[in-house]
């Protein structure tokens, strides 16, 4: 069993736009709100004093910055840890997929017409919970939203879809795998 930290990436303009980011490179809010300020100040408050066997995050730089501010600025960037690539979707909102495409996120994931499949997007998450277990303590992880969700289906080992928001952003979600 291992002990995996998961942040999620701070907000963008594209989060409050309901906007559909996938691996597009879009960076924080500048200023960050309010409400992700507290958040940052939780989040270090969680993990003062604990030591990492491993720090991880994706390599697209709303994660990285959101590492940085955590204080791991030399967070080891991993592209398993990519959001999903939503291809033709990205840019766009959620309601326009969802018009398009009614509950298949929710419930057919495999049905829409992404950037990549989803076995491939699981194969990458099963890849980083495999190093994640592999580590010699536990492991600290900045990400994105739907691959935490993507980690919840490898781990429970279901299909289906993945719920629209996994987890708010610049929140912080403790699993042992």
């Amino acid at each position: 069993m291992a002990e995996f930290w998961f942040i999620r990436h701070f907000r963008t303009p594209w989060n409050s736009q309901g906007r559909l980011q996938g691996q597009r490179d879009v960076a924080l809010d500048d200023p960050m709100g309010v409400q992700d300020l507290a958040m940052l100040q939780a989040n270090r408050q969680a993990l003062a004093g604990r030591q990492f066997a491993l720090v991880l995050t994706s390599p697209l730089s709303r994660a990285s910055q959101t590492a940085a501010l955590h204080g791991f600025p030399d967070a080891e960037p991993d592209p398993d840890l990519l959001e999903i690539a939503f291809g033709e979707w990205e840019g766009k909102t959620w309601g326009e997929m969802e018009a398009a495409h009614p509950g298949a996120w929710e419930h057919a994931l495999h049905s829409l017409p992404l950037g990549e499949t989803l076995d491939d997007f699981l194969a990458r998450i099963t890849r980083v919970r495999d190093r994640a277990k592999s580590a010699p303590g536990p492991v600290l992880v900045f990400g994105h939203g739907a691959w935490l969700g993507g980690l919840k289906l490898v781990l429970e080992q279901r299909q289906g879809g993945l719920p629209r928001q996994a987890l708010a952003n610049g929140a912080l979600e403790r699993l042992i795998l």
